[in-house]
Protein backbone atom coordinates (compact mmCIF):
# COMPACT_ATOMS: atom_id res chain seq x y z
CA UNK A 1 0.00 0.00 0.00
CA UNK A 2 2.84 2.39 0.78
CA UNK A 3 4.27 1.85 -2.67
CA UNK A 4 0.94 2.79 -4.26
CA UNK A 5 0.72 6.05 -2.30
CA UNK A 6 4.34 6.91 -3.06
CA UNK A 7 3.80 6.42 -6.79
CA UNK A 8 0.50 8.30 -6.71
CA UNK A 9 2.10 11.12 -4.74
CA UNK A 10 4.99 11.28 -7.18
CA UNK A 11 2.60 11.45 -10.13
CA UNK A 12 0.64 14.25 -8.47
CA UNK A 13 3.82 16.14 -7.66
CA UNK A 14 5.08 15.70 -11.23
CA UNK A 15 1.76 16.91 -12.63
CA UNK A 16 1.81 19.96 -10.35
CA UNK A 17 5.40 20.79 -11.36
CA UNK A 18 4.51 20.45 -15.03
CA UNK A 19 1.51 22.75 -14.62
CA UNK A 20 3.55 25.35 -12.76
CA UNK A 21 6.41 25.24 -15.26
CA UNK A 22 4.00 25.58 -18.17
CA UNK A 23 2.52 28.73 -16.63
CA UNK A 24 5.92 30.15 -15.68
CA UNK A 25 7.60 29.66 -19.07
CA UNK A 26 5.86 32.57 -20.84
CA UNK A 27 6.62 34.89 -17.92
CA UNK A 28 10.29 33.93 -17.96
CA UNK A 29 10.50 34.73 -21.66
CA UNK A 30 9.40 38.31 -20.94
CA UNK A 31 12.15 39.16 -18.43
CA UNK A 32 14.21 42.09 -19.69
CA UNK A 33 17.82 42.90 -18.99
CA UNK A 34 17.86 45.57 -16.29
CA UNK A 35 19.57 48.40 -18.14
CA UNK A 36 19.39 52.17 -17.98
CA UNK A 37 16.16 52.33 -19.96
CA UNK A 38 14.34 50.08 -17.52
CA UNK A 39 16.08 51.81 -14.60
CA UNK A 40 14.84 55.25 -15.66
CA UNK A 41 11.28 53.91 -16.12
CA UNK A 42 11.27 52.47 -12.59
CA UNK A 43 9.96 54.15 -9.46
CA UNK A 44 12.20 55.07 -6.55
CA UNK A 45 10.79 52.12 -4.59
CA UNK A 46 11.51 49.69 -7.44
CA UNK A 47 15.06 50.99 -7.86
CA UNK A 48 15.81 50.72 -4.16
CA UNK A 49 14.23 47.26 -3.91
CA UNK A 50 16.43 46.13 -6.80
CA UNK A 51 19.54 47.48 -5.09
CA UNK A 52 18.62 45.88 -1.76
CA UNK A 53 18.19 42.56 -3.60
CA UNK A 54 21.55 42.90 -5.35
CA UNK A 55 23.37 43.74 -2.13
CA UNK A 56 21.66 40.86 -0.30
CA UNK A 57 22.61 38.32 -2.99
CA UNK A 58 26.19 39.58 -3.04
CA UNK A 59 26.36 39.46 0.77
CA UNK A 60 25.14 35.87 0.93
CA UNK A 61 27.62 34.87 -1.77
CA UNK A 62 30.43 36.61 0.10
CA UNK A 63 29.47 34.90 3.37
CA UNK A 64 29.63 31.52 1.66
CA UNK A 65 33.00 32.35 0.15
CA UNK A 66 34.33 33.45 3.54
CA UNK A 67 33.09 30.22 5.10
CA UNK A 68 34.93 28.24 2.41
CA UNK A 69 38.03 30.41 2.72
CA UNK A 70 37.88 31.61 -0.90
CA UNK A 71 37.04 35.28 -0.30
CA UNK A 72 39.57 37.84 -1.53
CA UNK A 73 39.33 41.55 -0.66
CA UNK A 74 40.55 42.56 -4.12
CA UNK A 75 38.02 40.57 -6.16
CA UNK A 76 35.03 42.30 -7.79
CA UNK A 77 32.49 40.88 -5.34
CA UNK A 78 34.40 42.22 -2.35
CA UNK A 79 34.80 45.57 -4.05
CA UNK A 80 31.04 45.80 -4.78
CA UNK A 81 30.30 45.11 -1.12
CA UNK A 82 32.90 47.59 0.10
CA UNK A 83 31.29 50.26 -2.08
CA UNK A 84 27.86 49.30 -0.73
CA UNK A 85 29.16 49.68 2.83
CA UNK A 86 30.35 53.22 2.09
CA UNK A 87 27.00 54.49 0.88
CA UNK A 88 23.31 54.11 1.51
CA UNK A 89 20.88 52.52 -0.92
CA UNK A 90 19.55 56.03 -1.67
CA UNK A 91 23.08 57.20 -2.50
CA UNK A 92 23.62 54.20 -4.77
CA UNK A 93 20.35 55.01 -6.51
CA UNK A 94 21.37 58.65 -6.92
CA UNK A 95 24.70 57.57 -8.45
CA UNK A 96 22.89 55.36 -10.94
CA UNK A 97 20.30 58.05 -11.71
CA UNK A 98 23.14 60.47 -12.39
CA UNK A 99 24.97 57.93 -14.56
CA UNK A 100 21.85 57.21 -16.61
CA UNK A 101 20.99 60.92 -16.96
CA UNK A 102 23.36 60.73 -19.93
CA UNK A 103 21.18 58.90 -22.46
CA UNK A 104 24.29 57.42 -24.11
CA UNK A 105 24.69 55.23 -21.00
CA UNK A 106 21.19 53.77 -21.08
CA UNK A 107 22.19 50.52 -22.79
CA UNK A 108 24.63 49.66 -19.99
CA UNK A 109 23.28 46.97 -17.63
CA UNK A 110 22.67 48.23 -14.09
CA UNK A 111 25.37 46.03 -12.55
CA UNK A 112 27.91 47.47 -15.00
CA UNK A 113 26.74 50.99 -14.26
CA UNK A 114 26.89 50.28 -10.53
CA UNK A 115 30.50 49.19 -10.98
CA UNK A 116 31.35 52.36 -12.90
CA UNK A 117 29.41 54.76 -10.67
CA UNK A 118 30.12 53.27 -7.24
CA UNK A 119 33.08 50.90 -7.34
CA UNK A 120 35.53 52.06 -10.00
CA UNK A 121 34.86 55.73 -9.21
CA UNK A 122 36.30 55.30 -5.69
Amino acid sequence: MTSFWNRRGMRLAAAACLAISTMAAPAAAQVRQVDGNLWMESTTEQKQAYLVGVVNVLSVNQALRQKRGTADASDPLSRYLAAADRQSIAQMQASLDSYYANSANRSVPVLGALWRASVAAR
